[in-house]
């Protein structure tokens, strides 16, 4: 048996640092929005063995793939002589913030409940998320949720309306965890009070996001890598409600109100870097 599935980017809006946690990560909070960029993944059935393919050579296919990893970690949950082959079709780019390999191993988990014939309860399938990456609880659910602790606490939140967006990733990555021990956080040594929960309720209403949902990573990254403030600049210039740079970097976005404003925005950006347009979704 096959199953081709769908699996889905994310970006950040806002990502408040809260303080250090003892277990050396940092509490966080943020707004977790699916969006329809993706990648494709196709999961056969086979006798015992796990194997990996990807159509992106910088793509990992050991256990150091987080698909490949949540197939091997639901295999030893449920103790049975079970394997599958992971074709993973790539289009969301690598070390951009965007969450492509948390949301490969949510989808993986997903789709081997059912390939497998486990079906397991969604929190079960969240507690096993929880061991992968602190992103990929949030993969399970999708959507809009907002995300606390080291992301992996979840509230879903109703979504703002039919969003669209344009996102230029840079020909290179950013590792979250410089991007974290990079960044000052002498004003966050005592632990702050989280403001997005309190947010929820007023998420609907765009002229506040510029306001409120800020990104405390964005001094670091943009002193080191400043194309990346370029263009959060340049989709404000061209006529977005809300720029900014998605997680760590190194994708930036620009989100407007119409689907023609997003089409002009990425048509008036340079082909220099991947661009892609996209719209907010909750499938």
């Amino acid at each position: 048996m096959t199953l081709k599935v769908s699996s889905y980017a994310k970006i950040n809006i806002g990502l408040r640092i809260l303080g250090k946690r003892p277990d050396g990560y940092h509490e966080i909070e943020t707004i977790f929005q699916q969006i329809s960029l993706k990648d494709e993944i196709e999961i056969t059935s086979l006798q015992d063995d796990i194997v990996l393919e990807c159509t992106d050579q910088n793509c990992p296919r050991d256990y150091s793939n987080l698909a490949y990893k949540a197939a091997r970690l639901l295999k030893d949950e449920i103790h049975k002589s079970v394997g599958c082959s992971i074709k993973l079709f790539k289009r969301i780019p690598i070390g951009a913030g965007l969450g492509g390999g948390s949301s490969n191993a949510a989808t993986v988990l997903k789709a081997l409940n059912e390939l497998w014939d486990v079906h397991l309860p969604q929190d079960e399938l969240v507690r096993i998320a929880e061991k992968i990456g602190s992103d990929v609880p949030f993969f399970i659910y999708g959507g809009t949720c907002i995300g606390q602790g080291r992301g992996e606490i979840l509230t879903p939140i109703e979504p703002p309306g039919n969003i669209w967006g344009v996102l230029v990733c840079p020909p290179f990555g950013i590792s979250s965890k410089w991007a974290y021990q990079s960044s000052n956080f002498s004003l966050t040594k005592m632990q702050k009070k989280g403001k997005f929960r309190s947010f929820g309720n007023i998420f609907p209403q765009l002229e506040v996001w510029k306001d409120v949902f800020t990104n405390d990573l964005e001094p670091v990254v943009f002193a080191k890598y400043p194309i990346i403030r370029s263009f959060v600049e340049r989709f404000y210039e061209l006529g977005a409600f809300f720029s900014q740079m998605s997680g760590s970097g190194s994708s930036s976005f620009g989100l407007f109100t119409e689907q023609e404003g997003a089409e002009q925005a990425y048509e008036a950006l340079s082909g220099e870097f991947k661009k892609f347009l996209f719209h907010f979704c909750q499938t």
